[in-house]
């Protein structure tokens, strides 16, 4: 073999083994790779498959409840690294391990949600659908209304607002968990409004918050996890720390002194909950507002810190809440004073009158030998054309309404 031949293949085969050594100079985790590719390698997606069926059923009680992708994450994430030896990362964990497994037939009737990445804006009915799981499978369910059916008026008393509507409002530091907390039905049953944003809250959230607290005098509940930031998105629902004040970095200035009542995670929780503490960095120091006690300070300055997403299961996370919420006094449904009963009586009488004239009247008023006019199409597209923006029904029924005055 010629000189050449023998140092072609010399190249070929130490390829690979140079690539990586030339990596490993610009970064150190190349070398946890290393040891990876040239070691005996286990499936990470056989091992998935196995701990996701697991985690589903631990996190929604067997199918009871849906399933957040975080907690199922969190559910998976340590027996994941002991059994392949690499960490899980949440992007491959989504988009390639979960993404596979729910393409599997056994998972077909699953309910895994997500939060919505976008909006489905119907034409005319003013209907908003957030993309996510359980919204759009509402949304398929509700396509098949029977058109037989005709309104009748609305039984609901009129409120927009926590006026006569709700008693608190409670805001949770991350999206995510409303498609749980409406399978439960937690804010119906308890009477609150809920509202959520992913990390510190905007400026749109803080005006809300400002006003209708201040205006009807309901406390603002926060439920955030057990670490710096958490405590730091507390604060700012009702205040402006010293830091943006100094930085001038207010965002808002807030008008009014409100209620707020801390039912974030604290230390006292994470123990007796046995919850799963995170690695972090900690920097700077705690606001003397904040009140954590020196053991909770001690432990958030050694690095540590722990998500409401460590309570995996969705029943212990209902329970958690739900427990938070009765602390705060938060017990007993809302019903109005006397006047406003009042004036609800009344109103719902006249409704449950008119409603019954109007099926009455309904069954007076069908007429199974009316003739379709012959031109009808022509003139809907007339109409059409002439108001381009309007709804084929609407321009319909101002036919019909037209044919019935000549009548």
């Amino acid at each position: 073999m010629k000189a050449e031949d023998i140092a072609a293949v010399a190249t070929g085969v130490t390829k690979q083994w140079r690539k990586q050594r030339l990596a490993e100079e610009r970064s150190s985790r190349a070398i946890d790779r290393r040891e990876h590719m040239f070691s005996d390698r286990i499936c990470q997606t056989d091992v998935a498959r196995e701990l996701i069926d697991k985690a589903y059923n631990e996190v929604s009680g067997d199918g009871a409840l849906p399933a957040g992708q975080r907690p199922m994450f969190y559910a998976i994430r340590e027996e994941f690294l002991e059994r392949t030896g690499r960490p899980l990362q949440w992007k491959y964990f989504t988009s390639t391990l979960l993404r596979k497994h729910l393409n599997l037939p056994h998972t077909e009737n699953w309910k895994v949600t997500r939060d919505p990445r976008g909006t489905l804006i119907e034409p005319h009915t003013k209907l908003e659908i957030p993309v996510g799981t359980l919204k759009i499978d509402e949304y398929l369910l509700d396509m098949g209304l029977d058109v037989s059916d005709l309104p009748q008026l609305e039984t609901a008393f009129p409120t927009c607002g926590p006026n006569n509507r709700y008693q608190a409002l409670l805001y949770i530091e991350k999206e995510g968990w409303n498609p749980l907390l409406k399978a439960v039905k937690l804010a119906d049953r308890f009477d609150i409004a809920i509202m959520s944003c992913k990390g510190q809250s905007v400026i749109a959230a803080r005006k809300l918050i400002d006003e209708i607290c201040h205006e009807q005098g309901i406390p603002l509940l926060v439920l955030h996890d057990f670490d710096k930031a958490g405590f730091s998105i507390c604060q700012n629902l009702s205040a402006v720390s010293w830091a943006a004040e100094e930085g001038k970095r207010v965002a808002y200035h807030f008008q009014n002194e409100i209620q707020v009542m801390d039912l974030g995670l604290r230390l006292a929780d994470v123990k007796r909950l046995n919850l799963k503490s995170e690695r972090c960095r900690f920097t700077g120091d705690f606001d003397p507002d904040w009140k954590l006690t020196d053991e909770e300070k001690a432990f958030l300055r050694s690095n540590r810190r722990v998500e409401l997403n460590a309570i995996i299961r969705a029943a212990d996370f209902v329970a958690f809440v739900e427990g938070k919420l009765r602390g705060a006094g938060i017990k007993e449904k809302l019903i109005p004073n006397d006047a406003v009963l009042a004036e609800a009586y009344h109103r719902a009488r006249l409704i449950v009158r008119l409603n019954a004239l109007i099926e009455d009247a309904r069954e007076e008023a069908e007429d199974d030998t009316a003739v379709v006019p012959k031109t009808l199409r022509k003139q809907l597209q007339k109409a059409l054309t002439a108001a381009p923006a309007m709804a084929w029904d609407t321009a319909l029924c101002d036919i019909v309404a037209g044919l019935a005055d000549g009548d």
